[in-house]
């Protein structure tokens, strides 16, 4: 795979984590302000992860626990 290629795939990944988490956000009627005190974060740090920057794992391992999700519950179905 080139290096182009694996960029890209890269960002469609990363885009289908920030869709799922917003949107399982909305769907529980939660703003990003009552989404980050569950996951013990700053309300910035939820929006950044939604727009798909400066996405760490910790800040994945907080929203999960917050989701009340396991890693594989999280990721199947994702590419």
């Amino acid at each position: 795979m080139t290096q182009k290629k694996n960029y890209e795939q890269q960002i469609k990944r990363i885009t289908e984590i920030s869709m799922f988490i917003k949107n399982w956000r909305v769907n529980d009627g939660l703003s990003q302000s009552e989404f980050s005190s569950l996951a013990g974060t700053h309300t910035n740090t939820i929006h950044n992860l939604e727009a798909g920057k400066n996405i760490t794992l910790l800040t994945l391992f907080n929203t999960l626990d917050a989701m009340e999700m396991t890693l594989s519950e999280f990721f199947d179905g994702m590419e």
